[in-house]
């Protein structure tokens, strides 16, 4: 038996746009939806996408898919006669979303910037559209409302969205996932012994500039933020998952003064070890580690 997920409703944006008389318009990366990423999947008719500051219009064409970004303000048109859907899911479903083998680094890159895919009737109408049904069905019914099948459609409604994407589209940024690969894995090896991001550049033969304009454009976020990340999530998971004492966990991610690693991880997670530590026992599943994300969410 699967185990239900009675939250999942509150992770998960699902609308179906009925062809209408009149013109509406939908909001997202704002609101409810604020940390949500949002899929418009047009089955007929068009869609037009205003950007938060109105510089950026972009039209949704029959048959093809606009992916944006979590937290990406932005206004859906749906004009009159359209049929279209709104879906979308909030950042702490995404790591089970990509998962973590090879193509996870496509899927990544793909929903980490606003990507729109050429019209292809055929992919949507076999590959995408029958999943809407299925992920609706999901929802509805509170005795499935599994994270696994949401997440194993979501996966699926991706996969099929990136093969829209011409071969151009995809070759435009692979260099910029090989570089995120190689730092991951630089900073798996460094983060514990506290590495600048300068030390990166250096490994990776780049400078900061280059390294920071991959990181923003691919992944919404700094060099130093992803380091950051990294030393959080072990320092969540051993104040959730032990007792091994504050001082000694600062010591084993490279911090010489606990008071510095309280310091550091108070800005981040707007609490202290010790009172992310009580809050984590007491509840068994703090609120405080949404904010995180995971190391998944990396390319």
């Amino acid at each position: 038996m699967v185990a239900q997920d009675s939250a999942l409703v509150s992770l998960i944006r699902f609308e179906s746009i009925q062809s209408g008389l009149r013109p509406r318009t939908f909001s997202a990366g704002a609101g409810s939806f604020a940390d949500f990423n949002l899929f418009a999947i047009v089955a007929r008719g068009r869609a037009d996408v205003l950007s938060e500051d109105a510089e950026v219009e972009v039209e949704i064409e029959s048959h093809a898919v606009l992916i944006l970004p979590h937290g990406q303000p932005a206004q859906i048109r749906v004009p009159a006669g359209t049929r279209a859907w709104l879906v979308g899911f909030a950042r702490p479903l995404q790591p089970l979303i990509v998962g973590s083998g090879t193509e996870s680094l496509m899927l990544n890159m793909v929903l980490g910037r606003m990507t729109l895919t050429p019209g292809n009737r055929d992919v949507v109408e076999r590959s995408i559209l029958p999943l809407l049904p299925l992920l609706a069905d999901e929802l509805a019914d509170p005795a499935k409302r599994s994270q696994a099948a949401a997440a194993a459609l979501f996966r699926l409604l991706l996969i099929a969205a990136s093969r829209m994407l011409i071969g151009d589209e995809l070759v435009e940024g692979t260099n910029d996932i090989h570089i995120l690969h190689r730092f991951r894995q630089l900073v798996e090896l460094g983060y514990r012994s506290r590495r600048k991001v300068n030390d990166y550049c250096q490994d990776l033969n780049l400078s900061y500039d280059r390294l920071h304009d991959i990181c923003q454009r691919n992944l919404n976020r700094t060099p130093l933020s992803l380091v950051h990340q990294r030393i959080l999530l072990d320092a969540t998971t051993w104040l959730r998952q032990s007792d091994e004492s504050i001082h000694s966990i600062s010591q084993r991610l490279g911090f010489n003064d606990p008071t510095r690693f309280s310091h550091f991880f108070k800005r981040a997670m707007q609490v202290s070890p010790y009172q992310f530590r009580t809050m984590a026992h007491a509840e068994r599943t703090s609120q405080q580690g949404a904010a995180l994300g995971e190391f998944a969410d990396w390319p």
